[in-house]
């Protein structure tokens, strides 16, 4: 049996005044993140190496 690793990152988006905590977790055995939420307002986009986070009321990426 394997455990992951769990933690939150706020995301901000300077723009529009925008924040809330993502949840992103990682297995024991493995390099990949997952991410298990996201919060209103945002949307997440496969990247080359991992993941960008967006405003989903434009296209501008959010700072982690």
């Amino acid at each position: 049996m394997t455990s992951s690793d769990h933690w939150v990152e706020i995301l901000r988006f300077p723009r529009c005044g925008k924040a809330g905590p993502a949840e992103l977790s990682q297995p024991d055995d493995s390099f990949d993140i997952k991410v298990d939420s996201v919060p209103e307002g945002f949307r997440v986009l496969g990247a080359k190496y991992g993941w960008d986070f967006y405003c989903s009321s434009g296209d501008c990426q959010v700072e982690p």
